[in-house]
């Protein structure tokens, strides 16, 4: 995932509310940044691609993918 789309994913974890889909707090965190839907669908089908794969939420997904890229950036 682009870094810039990793921020907007940091920002959309950090901002979903509590009982809130991470779908919905990524498509707010978008239009805060004046993102399209297709970047919204590439974003979510990346995330639910690996959360199938790995057989985990969509929300254990964004969590690895930030920390993955955290690491990487240490």
């Amino acid at each position: 995932m682009e870094a810039e789309l990793l921020e907007i994913l940091r920002e959309a974890v950090e901002t979903k509310q509590r009982k809130e889909e991470l779908d919905r707090s990524i498509g707010r965190a978008l239009r805060r940044h004046n993102k399209d839907f297709g970047t919204f669908v590439k974003m979510t089908s990346e995330l639910r691609e690996l959360a199938r794969k790995k057989g985990f939420s969509i929300d254990d997904a964004a969590g690895e993918i930030l920390a993955k890229h955290q690491e990487d950036a240490d």
